[in-house]
């Protein structure tokens, strides 16, 4: 254990007391880097060691703690105390003993289960599970298709499917999970030009491309991400229009900075337009390649925007 490990341990009742309330919700985050450390070592403790949680799983425990619960993401896994591959995180450390409290209300933690930490056989069914998922529904739409369906179609029978989805609604929202990962951007912007016009044409440019291939090579899933996202539960529905916020605000900041001379609905309508165009990849059949309807696709919306190089 190193020094700032160290004072980290020392500070966890100084902190659990400072900085969050009485419903165990953090009420500011510390300027001292131990205390930092001591309070993503706190709200690591709702996390399981060995189970396997989505990134929306992930969200919805931050966000009871925090409403910046991206920040918290972020910080749980630059301190080591998260692993992330594949849009998954499991518990990978902490300095408070593991079944101290959890916050300050001593929340209980989640049993782990079966389907939350696969091996790597589990993990590939788990695979085949949402790749047949996700074709169902973009063929036959998410109301037609039943859990058996699924099974059949990835070569699970019986009830093997619930040991990795308890019912069809955790299927969508894990379908959708990949969306989210792959097109979400969590960068921190530290560009020593950013705000400038051509500073921030280019980076939307950069996001635009980004998106567009993170898209186009996701068809089958932006298919069922269009029709059938009124069928997530409420919980999930709320996690994902908060992305789908964050990622649109980015873009309205930086094309407002690159068109100085636009007013704000100008650019909202803008940006709501190019996204609406992107989504689209899931709607229509193209001969295209992935790679080439990506490139015409983010030349469309680039120059919709107005921000060529």
């Amino acid at each position: 254990m190193d020094d700032l490990q160290q004072a980290a341990a020392q500070n966890s009742e100084l902190v659990l007391r400072r900085y969050f309330d009485a419903d165990g919700r953090l009420k500011q985050m510390p300027a001292k880097q131990s205390r930092q450390l001591a309070v993503f070592d706190l709200i690591a403790q709702r996390f399981t060691p060995g189970v396997r949680y989505s990134e929306i799983e992930v969200n919805r425990e931050l966000m009871a703690v925090y409403d910046d619960y991206v920040s918290l993401r972020r910080g749980l896994v630059d301190f080591g105390l998260l692993d992330r591959a594949n849009g998954e995180y499991w518990r990978s450390g902490g300095t408070v003993p593991v079944g101290g409290p959890t916050s300050a209300a001593d929340d209980p933690v989640r049993p782990p289960t079966s389907a939350s930490a696969p091996s790597a056989r589990g993990a590939a069914r788990r695979e085949a599970i949402l790749s047949a998922a996700a074709q169902l529904f973009a063929d036959r739409g998410y109301a037609a298709v039943g859990m058996d369906d699924i099974g059949a179609a990835a070569g699970v029978t019986g009830p093997a499917i619930y040991r990795h989805f308890g019912a069809k609604a955790s299927v969508l929202t894990a379908v959708f999970d990949r969306v989210i990962h792959a097109v979400a951007d969590d960068r921190v912007d530290d560009r020593p030009d950013a705000g400038t016009p051509a500073a921030d044409a280019a980076q939307l440019r950069e996001l635009i491309l980004e998106y567009a291939e993170a898209v186009c090579s996701r068809r089958r899933l932006m298919a069922v991400f269009v029709r059938e996202v009124h069928h997530l539960p409420t919980d999930d529905r709320t996690l994902l229009d908060e992305r789908q916020r964050l990622l649109v605000r980015k873009w309205r900041t930086l094309l407002g900075h690159a068109h100085p001379d636009w007013d704000v609905e100008r650019v909202r309508t803008a940006v709501h337009g190019a996204f609406g165009m992107l989504n689209a990849v899931g709607t229509f059949e193209s001969p295209l390649p992935d790679d080439e309807l990506a490139h015409q696709m983010s030349e469309l919306a680039i120059n919709a925007l107005q921000v060529q190089a």
